[in-house]
């Protein structure tokens, strides 16, 4: 699968929002019983979703394996306009003709489907982007008769495609009097466990010793491991004054959450710029042999 154009904001009251259109071959009020009857959405979406199209009125979804979880109708206007909650999240489904199709009635012309979602975890929006993608790839299966394909994103790849179209693999730069502190936060596509074995080659590790080769740069090489809880947690000194911590936490159903920050004396900028630099391309190449690893079965 290949990335869209879609595109990631954040709306006025910074909460993160990603926007999806897609061209569809059928008009709206087929697409619409597509978003709001249960039969038609159980095969395109991961969830079971009951709902009824009025405001106010309560959605249930159930993924397999979870407790049911809940929402509420937010607008409702058949069949152009949908939005609900999906617990701290917002979809909003909106349809129109596509007069580029040439055709003039808009009960009967193809339309244009347009996902605006709303949620908070801005670095995990790569997960929110692919997931969708695979989803509004398995409806437009369903509308055209075809059986959808559920096989979404299974290796990474098409996440990783979403983190450079979405602008998430950049850093920010913390700066004080008497320090500077380099961060990255990025969602992988392996969980914790497998990202430690990549990063450690599979050495156990114990405080007090130089850390492994894949923690460091090479600007900054690996010092010595000052804190260490493995497959979590692991952070070293290096000269002159300075700290590298990597930190591997939950993030979305893709796999563990890089949180990476390099501490230092202040640096002209010209030098924290070719820190950021390094830094980044580290946690490329991390990115990369990940994919190259297989996924779980």
């Amino acid at each position: 699968m290949q990335p869209r154009a879609d595109t990631l904001t954040r709306d006025e009251h910074g909460r993160s929002v990603l926007n999806l259109r897609r061209r569809l071959p059928h008009p709206a009020r087929r697409v619409w019983a597509a978003l709001t009857e249960a039969a038609l959405t159980a095969r395109w979406m991961p969830a079971e979703v009951d709902l009824s199209p009025r405001a106010a009125s309560p959605v249930r979804f159930r993924l397999p394996g979870t407790a049911p979880d809940g929402g509420e109708v937010l607008r409702a206007v058949p069949p152009w306009s949908l939005g609900y909650t999906w617990g701290e999240h917002e979809l909003h489904w909106s349809l129109r003709p596509d007069r580029a199709a040439g055709a003039a009635d808009a009960d009967t012309a193809p339309c244009v489907l347009g996902l605006r979602h709303v949620f908070d975890d801005h670095r995990g929006a790569a997960s929110y982007a692919a997931g969708w993608h695979t989803c509004l790839t398995a409806l437009a299966q369903v509308l055209d008769g075809e059986e959808p394909d559920h096989a979404g994103d299974a290796d990474g790849a098409l996440h990783e495609a979403y983190i450079g179209l979405l602008g998430l693999a950049g850093s920010t730069v913390d700066e004080g009097p008497e320090s500077l502190t380099i961060r990255l936060e990025r969602q992988l596509v392996r969980p914790a466990d497998e990202v430690w074995s990549l990063l450690t080659r599979g050495t156990p590790l114990r405080r007090g010793e130089r850390a492994p080769d894949g923690f460091g740069t090479v600007g900054t090489p690996a010092g010595e491991i000052t804190e260490l809880c493995a497959p979590r947690l692991l952070e070293y000194a290096w000269s002159p004054l300075g700290r590298t911590r990597w930190e591997l936490l939950p993030g979305t159903d893709h796999g563990a959450r890089l949180l990476l920050s390099h501490s230092c004396p202040p640096l002209p900028e010209p030098a924290v710029a070719a820190a950021q630099a390094a830094w980044h391309q580290r946690v490329e190449e991390l990115a990369a042999q990940l994919l190259d690893t297989p996924a779980p079965g």
